[in-house]
């Protein structure tokens, strides 16, 4: 009978040579004390219980199973999170032994560790415990599927394999800004999600005080999207999801929201246009005197508001420009100290639009004004002495110009006017001044002509002998 057994224990070994048997079952050692086979295993070291974690947003644990067989589906996470209790392992043995992770092919995971050691080893004492801590990736979304090995430090095969899933949402992208364009345009940018791994895009949902909805058909390579389909005044609210690539699609959690109300109304046309320091003719005139800083003052309608720019142009030849801020409701502006002399003489044309906030653009208000800063020629001077009756100064100068004629001797000074005609003459009464023979008297006038501009010639100087 003894014999039976050993023979049979040697024909047993000797099969094994050609037999591979599972490593996580058994040991390359084989004993047959009192006539038997005693195969080793992970159980005779550790058991392992499903943890306390949940999948997100569900009660359903995220492990199952037992040492021999266990299986992880983090399910669906929103956003990167630890679970600090997949499950618990403890040593089951009489001496203290040290357990050892490994996952593969699940990107989504950036790291899984005991708790106890915050590495993938852990020695325990018979008795203790640990759990296993997953936390999830901030770079990588998408769905993942490996394998997380469990095994007992010191040998090469005595593990076991555990089936591990999990399905990574993108990170939330950046807080979203909102800017009004015009035509009721409103242009939303955000921040980019840290997820740089099977990353598709951005989708972008509107509210306008219901159910948010898509916007986007297709997610958005880029961090800007322009709304159009807008209702002028309406205030809406914008949210952006980071979106994976794959099938099914993951979604992030909300981005913050941000409120714009779109604007497609422009402000109202400017109500007048006024040169307040003009020259010449009834004070109409950009002349020699004031190009180099001119003073205008806009009339803006009801309905203006301080945030409106309000920019004047001034042009012939060229043109220069000016901006100012519009006023609280209906008021004016005033442009001052505005250099033109740069311009050509003619036609200056002066302009004014207002811009609101969005970038709506009013009517355009024009009106037109002289620039003249060519001064008329000196005028020439004659002097008429008509003995004991007023005298005459009379010469040519342009045409319709203003002529003044000032007595500077002898004392005491005057001043005479008058207008040279259509070509050019002009003829002024001055003073009576009677000389004598053999003393004459030394008259002294000064003539000037200027023009309807405002600009004034040089200075013709007339000295005269009157004789009687």
């Amino acid at each position: 009978m003894r014999k039976l057994v050993v023979t049979a224990c040697l024909s047993l070994a000797a099969a094994g040579l050609f037999t591979q048997l599972s490593s996580a079952a058994f040991t390359c050692s084989v004993a047959a004390p009192s006539n038997g086979i005693t195969a080793d295993a992970l159980h005779n070291y550790f058991s392992v219980s499903p943890g306390t974690d949940v999948q997100p947003g569900t009660s359903t644990a995220v492990s199952s199973g037992n040492v021999d067989g266990l299986s992880i589906d983090l399910g669906t996470v929103p956003s990167a999170r630890t679970f600090s209790s997949v499950f618990r392992i403890t040593n089951v043995s009489s001496a203290t032994r040290t357990a050892t992770l490994s996952l593969s092919s699940v990107p989504q995971v950036a790291s899984a560790v005991f708790a106890s050691s915050g590495s993938t080893s852990a020695a325990l004492a018979a008795g203790a415990s640990t759990t296993l801590t997953v936390t999830t990736s901030t770079t990588v979304a998408g769905r993942g599927t490996g394998t997380l090995r469990l095994g007992l430090s010191g040998t090469s095969w005595l593990y076991r394999d555990y089936s591990f899933h999990v399905a990574e949402a993108p990170q939330a992208p950046g807080a979203p800004t909102g800017t009004q364009k015009p035509a009721g345009r409103i242009d939303i940018s955000w921040g980019a999600s840290t997820t740089t791994t099977n990353l598709a895009g951005y989708d972008v949902y509107r509210s306008s005080g219901g159910a948010y909805t898509k916007l986007t058909a297709t997610p958005q390579a880029g961090l800007t999207y322009s709304d159009t389909a807008t209702v002028d005044g309406t205030a809406y609210t914008y949210k952006i999801h980071a979106v994976s690539s794959g099938i099914p699609v993951l979604d992030s959690l909300d981005s913050t929201t941000v409120s714009v109300t779109a604007d497609a109304t422009p402000p109202g046309q400017a109500t007048s246009i006024t040169l307040t320091n003009g020259g010449g003719a009834g004070s109409a005139y950009v002349n020699s005197g004031n190009s180099s800083s001119i003073s205008i003052a806009v009339g803006l309608p009801a309905g203006s508001l301080t945030t409106d720019v309000v920019q004047l142009t001034a042009s012939v030849g060229g043109s220069v420009t000016a901006t100012r801020a519009g006023s609280a409701g209906a008021g004016t502006v005033n442009f001052n100290g505005i250099n033109v002399s740069g311009l050509g003489d003619g036609t200056l044309t002066l302009s004014v639009i207002s811009t609101d906030l969005a970038g709506n653009v009013s009517a355009v208000r024009t009106v037109t004004v002289t620039k003249d800063t060519v001064a008329p020629g000196a005028p020439t001077a004659s002097y008429t002495d008509n003995h004991n009756v007023a005298d005459v100064v009379f010469g040519t100068a342009e045409a319709n110009a203003s002529i003044t004629v000032t007595k500077t001797a002898p004392a005491p000074t005057a001043g005479f006017s008058g207008t040279a005609d259509g070509v050019g003459s002009y003829s002024v009464t001055v003073a009576i001044e009677n000389g004598k023979i053999p003393t004459p008297i030394s008259v002294i006038y000064t003539v000037t002509a200027t023009d309807a501009a405002g600009n004034t010639s040089a200075v013709t100087t007339l000295v005269y002998s009157d004789t009687r």
